[in-house]
């Protein structure tokens, strides 16, 4: 780890997280139809020392009345997982976990690409590619056509290729 962590973690900045309250991979559906998605993780709450309960009733009620909150990750149903950062499943259920509620992050079994999807996506990316193949093909013609006629205009003036031909005087010695 880099010193700047520890430092964050000496202000405060960065919360220190007990990764023995992360409950992870429960199943939470086994019927015929389970997925190897079907599974969840459960942060649990920071104890808190501030203020401890003195009897062991006290203790329940406070078990009992602790929130929950649940994060299913995004993704529309074909993509992502529960444990991605991108799809903010860790992060959330830490934040949950800091605050002093119970998060629970859950994955579910992501949809099959169809035929028509696949068809589909096919066909934009490949407008897409058509589009921009044409723009760079112009682009190249335009400036092939621009240094062709700096090329000519130059030549043309730095050698003078045409030089004047007196059409009389061939003609008669040739007669």
């Amino acid at each position: 780890m880099s010193y700047m962590y520890y430092f964050k973690r000496l202000l405060h900045i960065t919360p220190k997280y007990d990764q023995s309250l992360i409950i992870r991979n429960i199943a939470y559906f086994s019927g015929s139809d389970a997925h190897v998605n079907h599974k969840l993780d459960i942060f649990l709450p920071f104890p808190t020392t501030i203020s401890v309960p003195t009897s062991n009733e006290e203790q329940e009620i406070t078990k009992k009345q602790t929130p929950i909150i649940v994060h299913i990750h995004g993704g529309g149903w074909v993509r992502g997982t529960r444990t991605s950062d991108w799809r903010g499943g860790p992060v959330v259920g830490q934040t949950c976990a800091h605050e002093g509620f119970i998060g629970v992050v859950v994955s579910y079994r992501l949809a099959r690409s169809s035929l028509i999807s696949f068809l589909a996506w096919s066909l934009i990316f490949g407008l897409i590619i058509i589009i921009i193949g044409l723009a760079l093909l112009s682009w190249q013609l335009i400036t092939g056509y621009i240094a062709f006629m700096i090329f000519a205009y130059a030549y043309n003036s730095l050698y003078k290729v045409r030089k004047s031909v007196n059409v009389e005087h061939v003609s008669e010695k040739n007669f």
